[in-house]
């Protein structure tokens, strides 16, 4: 993704993103991309085009790891609270659920998707009112994108917060400077809910009306399209289905709409699951790809490194070999025999090269700062080839003081430590002698699309449906090791299937940030209360259905038992209101129409 219309547009001008942290303001910010006057931009295709691209480089400079990882993934359950090489772990409030208003509210501003929201609104604007720059082919589909990317950033903000500010129109553009005039208050939760299904509905019907589509290329998967618009509509409608929020009752009919949408992308598109799952980052613009942010053009220099960076080893503070140890063969730390590495080969799709990845030889990560539990490692079968994401190390025993290699190793006498994890597989850019995550970072994929289906086909009791689409993600995880009597899922009753979803997404989607957003939607009862679903339920927890009572090195990293049962939220009603994010107290305080439009229990 090049940048090149910076001549014509200042850059992102508007900083959100952003854990409390990083947070450069408080209010709302409004401020759209465009400085320029109306008389001396917007005056050819290319110029709208450019605000496109700039609007895309906007979104991934903000937004990936707030929607990836810190706002599904922190909260979930499935992160310990102290780190394998003693560095120390960030964000425990958040995950120990501990949330409030003034302190502990994790994201400010809503989450900062209002800047994004404003660019697109001037963008909506000034498609309508082009003057005849446009043909109807392009302008169709720029407003088709324009109303998706505004969808998808509202429905991301009412899954956090449920009712918001409904900002639909460019306010500053139409000449309204004064602050005081842009106090609004928060819609209802189905309002906003409606305003999110009715932009869905508007990008559709432009783009039946249109062929055009950005960049309609090899890069097309770093940009808003029509797929992106229908599995933004399935994911609306499965949440609508089965998740109440403030005055939203859920409505069962919506996830059979849900399902219509999830079978379009899956049928419709030509997308196929990789056939190597480390494939889906190693190879941009493969044909699992439906929507995803461009961290592998060496031009750009901008990578994924955070948060991967922070589940590994740092060479430079972390741990010695002294404390912890793999499993090894003779050749060092690191390998496994008969395979050149844990963590495989890099495959350069632009070169054809091949090399081995050898984190450690050759790295500069900082400290480590996140570790899953141990229970999540001790879901995969071995033969599951996700599996090898995970970098286990061991305590050495008593007579162990210098391990480097132990013939026929059993790592069920060994008490497990912990795992560093290495799902996006780094490589050396050119110019550089150390590893980078140059990984494109996936929004949507259709493995995720696959499993949502599995999900609406729970709903409708179609076992053999949901058989079908968690046993293709099962297929190409095994690889070669597949053995459908071995490892198939044989569907069960409703509860049931809704634990296996949530135990596969849990494998398919480490790091991905689902795992928050599963909880919330999936249930133990069909059409139950808000208490039923799974963040509430021992179904949640991330080592149901272990047993260290016949296996007793199930231990978590404190030496204990690992847990099997404990829900991610307590369930009682007490705690219902955490499942919506406080509004930080700083903004409620500088709009009077917010005041008393706090979230419930808070």
């Amino acid at each position: 993704m090049k940048r090149h219309i910076k001549t014509l547009i200042l850059g992102t001008l508007v900083g959100m993103g952003s854990m409390t942290m990083n947070s450069c303001s408080d209010l709302l910010d409004l401020t759209p991309e465009d400085y320029f006057s109306a008389y001396s931009f917007w005056q050819s295709q290319t110029e709208y085009e450019g605000f496109v691209s700039a609007l895309s480089n906007q979104f991934r400079a903000n937004y990936p790891s707030n929607i990836l990882f810190y706002a599904g993934e922190l909260r979930a359950g499935t992160l310990e609270l102290n780190t394998i090489d003693g560095s120390g772990a960030v964000n425990v409030e958040y995950i120990q659920n501990i949330y409030n208003e003034a302190t502990n509210y994790q994201f400010s501003n809503f989450g900062g998707y209002y800047g994004f929201i404003a660019n697109l609104n001037e963008l909506i604007y000034r498609c309508e009112n082009d003057g005849g720059v446009l043909t109807a082919d392009v302008k169709n589909g720029l407003l088709a994108m324009a109303y998706g990317w505004r969808a998808f950033s509202y429905f991301q903000m009412y899954r956090m917060y449920g009712g918001l500010v409904l900002r639909l129109t460019p306010d500053v553009v139409l000449g309204q400077y004064d602050p005081t005039q842009l106090y609004k208050g928060r819609s209802s939760a189905e309002e906003t809910l409606t305003q999110i299904k009715k932009d869905i509905q508007t990008s559709l019907d432009y783009y039946a009306q249109t062929d055009y589509a950005y960049n309609n290329g090899t890069s097309a998967d770093y940009y808003w399209s029509k797929a992106a618009t229908e599995m933004l509509a399935g994911e609306v409608y499965l949440w609508s289905g089965k998740v109440a929020t403030d005055d939203h009752a859920a409505n069962p009919a919506d996830v059979e709409v849900a399902a219509d949408y999830f079978d379009n992308v899956i049928n419709d598109y030509g997308y196929e699951l990789q056939d190597d799952y480390f494939s889906v980052w190693t190879t941009p613009h493969n044909a699992e790809s439906i929507y995803s942010i461009c961290y592998t053009d060496e031009n750009d220099a901008s990578y994924y490194n955070y948060p991967p960076y922070y589940f590994l080893w740092a060479r430079t503070t972390g741990t010695s070999y002294q404390n912890y140890w793999s499993t090894m063969d003779e050749e060092g730390w690191g390998h496994v025999e008969g395979v050149a590495n844990r963590f495989g080969r890099w495959y350069d799709p632009v070169t054809g090269n091949e090399s081995d990845i050898d984190i450690w030889s050759i790295s500069s990560f900082g400290p480590m700062r996140y570790t899953y539990k141990n229970s999540l490692f001790f879901q995969f079968d071995e033969a599951d080839l996700r599996r090898t994401m995970f970098y286990p190390q061991y305590r050495v025993k008593e007579d162990e003081t210098d391990v480097r290699y132990l013939p026929d190793f059993d790592p069920t006498q060994y008490d497990l430590a912990g795992t560093f994890v290495c799902k996006f597989r780094p490589k050396i850019i050119s110019s550089s002698t150390y590893y980078t995550f140059a990984n494109d970072m996936p929004i949507y994929r259709l493995a995720l699309a696959y499993l949502y289906a599995a999900e609406c086909a729970n709903y409708a009791g179609n076992n053999e449906q949901v058989e079908y689409y968690i046993n293709a993600i099962r297929e190409r995880a095994y690889g070669s090791n597949w053995n459908q009597d071995l490892y198939g899922y044989e569907a069960g009753s409703f509860a049931e299937n809704e634990a296996a979803i949530l135990r596969e997404k849990d494998k398919e989607f480490v790091m991905e940030g689902q795992r928050w957003w599963d909880l919330r939607r999936l249930t133990k009862v069909k059409g139950g209360s808000q208490q039923d679903h799974l963040v509430f339920q021992p179904e949640g927890c991330v080592g149901y259905g272990l047993d260290p009572m016949a296996n007793p090195w199930m231990i978590d990293i404190s030496g204990n038992p690992i847990e099997t049962d404990v829900p991610v939220l307590n369930g009682t009603t007490q705690d219902e209101h955490l499942l919506l994010w406080p509004i930080d107290a700083s903004v409620i305080a500088s709009d009077p129409e917010l005041q008393d439009q706090q979230n419930p229990g808070y």
